[in-house]
């Protein structure tokens, strides 16, 4: 009779996996999240510029 390779079991090494807490991110109200953070402040010390749309070749070839 044939016994399968993984039949007799894993060997114990002794590692004992260490318990960490749980990464979670609080969930908002759909009040906030529709009308954004009343205590937000803004930081940001140049104002926001959308980048330029790069032409594809061929729009640079026809000239559009």
């Amino acid at each position: 009779m044939c016994i399968p390779h993984g039949a007799s079991g894993s060997k114990s090494n002794g590692f004992v996996k260490k318990e960490r807490p749980k990464k979670h991110i609080k969930r908002v109200s759909k009040e906030q999240f529709e009308k954004g953070d009343p205590d937000f402040i803004d930081e940001r010390t140049t104002p926001y510029i959308p980048k330029e749309k790069k032409k594809s070749f061929i729009d640079s070839l026809f000239g559009l």
